[in-house]
C-alpha cells in the first residue's frame, strides 16, 4: 500500500515579509452575479497517486450549509434530509464513477438551522487513469424536492515520472495527526480536512494550510528543494520560503501551515516550486485562494474602512464610539465588544453574525465592484450584506423607454422586500430606487 511508504510531515511557518508592497430574467443571468450555485454549493478537488499502479486518486470535495437545506419539525426534532450524487464522465461523455449519498442532518435549533457558518465538508474518491474528466454534482433536499447542480473540470495529471514530481495542492481547513471518526479524510499518519471554499481569515482561522505529496521518481535523488511563495493579486508577493525535503521514501507527505493574521483581505495565488540540482525546476503546482478581513489586518492596515462597513449593522452611536478611538488596544477591545453584543449562540467557539457578514462583505466586493470603486461601497453591495442571497432577481437588460435595471426579491424568510436597481449612467453601477427599504409592495410569490 502507498500509504506504508508515506512519511507525513506537519511544518509550521510564521508570514515573513518579502519584498512586499503591502421578459423576467433568471437568477444567474444579472452581470456581475452570475453563479448562486456556486455560493449555495461549493465543490473542489485534488488528486494523487493511487495504491493501484498507474491510477491517480482524485479526491472531490463538497460543503453542504445548512442554510441551503429546509428543515423541518418533526415534533421535538428539527431535520433535513437530503441526497448528493455524483457523476464522473470522460473526455468522450461516459460514465466512469458514480457514487450517491443519502443523509439527515438534525439540529437543536431554528437558529441553527438557518446558520451559514454551520456546514459539513464529504470527500469522495475514484480511482482512474491520468486525462481530463467532467463531474457532476446534484444535491437535492428531499423536504422540499428543490436540486442543486454544479460541474468541474478536472485534469489528472500522471505521476509516473523519472524525476521528483509534486501532487496537486489540497488547500486544508483542519489537519494534523490521525483521528479516530475521520476515515475518509486520513491521509498517512495525518487527518486533513480540505478547506472546499479555499476561504482564510477572519478572527477565527489565521492560518492558511495545506497538503500535497512528493514522489521521488525512478531516478534515485537525495533531497529536492520546495519552495513556497503567496501572491497576492492586488499587491504582488507577500511571503515566501524555502526548505529541503530528503526524498528517502517513494512518497513524502507534507502539510504546511502559514500564520495570515496581518494580511490584507483579497485573492491569493498559493505557488509550491519543486527544484534539484543546480537549481533546476522538476515541478510546480499553484492554487487560487481568498484571504477575508482579520482584527489584526482591520489595526493594521485599513482601520476606517472596516468602522465604514460595521455602519450597515451597528447603531450609530456605536459607529461613533469606534471612529473616535484612537489607541490600538481600545480598537481592539472595542471591536470585540462591537461583535460580542451581536453574537447569536454567546458561549459557542463560533459568532456566526460575524463569520456571514465578513462571508457577504467579501461577496459583495467580488460581484459589485465597479470602476474602482469596491463593491460593499456600492448600493447592491450593501443590500447584498444586510439580506444576504436574493430569493428571485428579475434582470432587464434591454427595456423599452426604461434604463436597465434589476428587481430583487426576498420573501422566504420574513416580511416580503422589493429592492430596484437602475443603471442611470450606463456605467455599471446600479444605483438603489424608491422605497429604499424594498417594503410596501405587492408580493407575486
Amino acid at each position: 500500500m502507498r500509504n506504508r511508504f508515506c512519511r507525513c510531515v506537519l511544518f509550521i511557518f510564521l508570514a515573513l515579509t518579502v519584498s512586499v508592497s503591502h421578459g423576467k430574467g433568471q437568477y444567474g443571468s444579472i452581470q456581475g452575479f452570475s453563479n448562486k450555485e456556486e455560493l449555495l454549493l461549493p465543490v473542489a478537488y485534488a488528486a494523487f497517486a493511487s495504491d493501484s499502479s498507474g491510477m491517480i486518486r482524485l479526491e472531490l470535495y463538497y460543503q453542504i450549509y445548512n442554510s441551503v437545506l429546509q428543515f423541518q419539525r418533526v415534533e421535538e426534532i428539527i431535520e433535513a434530509d437530503y441526497e448528493m450524487s455524483i457523476i464522473v464522465r470522460d473526455e468522450k461523455g461516459n460514465r466512469v464513477g458514480a457514487s450517491t449519498q443519502d443523509k439527515k442532518v438534525k439540529v437543536a435549533s431554528e437558529q441553527q438551522a438557518k446558520s451559514w457558518s454551520d456546514f459539513r465538508i464529504k470527500q469522495v474518491n475514484f480511482d482512474l487513469p491520468p486525462g481530463t474528466y467532467k463531474v457532476e454534482f446534484t444535491l437535492k433536499d428531499k423536504n422540499y424536492k428543490t436540486i442543486i447542480d454544479r460541474e468541474l473540470k478536472v485534469k489528472l495529471h500522471d505521476y509516473a515520472n523519472r524525476l521528483p514530481t509534486l501532487s496537486d495542492i489540497e488547500l486544508v481547513q483542519d489537519g494534523g495527526p490521525r483521528q479516530k471518526g475521520s476515515e475518509s479524510f486520513i491521509k498517512g499518519n495525518l487527518t486533513v480536512v480540505p478547506s472546499v471554499t479555499a476561504e482564510f481569515g477572519g478572527d477565527e482561522n489565521t492560518r492558511l494550510m495545506f497538503y500535497l505529496e512528493i514522489y521521488r521518481g525512478s531516478d534515485s535523488k537525495e533531497a529536492v528543494r520546495m519552495e513556497t511563495v503567496l501572491r497576492s493579486k492586488a499587491g504582488g508577493m507577500v511571503y515566501r520560503d524555502s526548505s529541503t525535503i530528503l526524498l528517502s521514501l517513494p512518497t513524502v507527505c507534507q502539510i504546511r501551515e502559514i500564520t495570515i493574521s496581518d494580511f490584507l483581505p483579497g485573492d491569493y495565488e498559493l505557488l509550491v516550486v519543486l527544484r534539484g540540482r543546480r537549481d533546476k525546476k522538476l515541478d510546480a503546482r499553484s492554487k487560487e485562494l481568498r484571504i477575508s478581513w482579520s482584527t489584526e489586518a482591520v489595526l493594521e492596515h485599513d482601520y476606517k474602512t472596516a468602522v465604514e462597513q460595521l455602519a450597515y449593522i451597528g447603531s450609530r452611536a456605536d459607529i461613533k464610539k469606534l471612529k473616535n478611538l484612537k489607541n490600538r488596544e481600545e480598537r481592539k477591545e472595542a471591536f470585540h465588544d462591537f461583535w460580542l453584543k451581536r453574537d447569536p449562540t454567546p458561549g459557542t467557539p463560533q459568532n456566526e453574525l460575524k463569520i456571514e457578514f465578513y462571508r457577504r462583505v467579501t461577496i459583495a466586493n467580488e460581484k459589485f465592484t465597479i470602476m474602482m470603486r469596491e463593491g460593499w461601497r456600492t448600493d447592491r453591495g450593501r443590500i447584498y450584506i444586510q439580506f444576504g442571497e436574493p430569493d428571485q432577481i428579475d434582470d432587464y437588460p434591454v427595456a423599452a423607454n426604461r434604463r436597465p435595471y434589476q428587481e430583487w426579491h426576498y420573501f422566504r424568510r420574513g416580511r416580503y422586500r422589493m429592492f430596484t436597481f437602475v443603471d442611470e449612467y450606463d456605467d455599471g453601477d446600479y444605483r438603489l430606487q424608491f422605497p429604499y427599504d424594498g417594503l410596501h409592495q405587492q408580493s407575486e410569490y
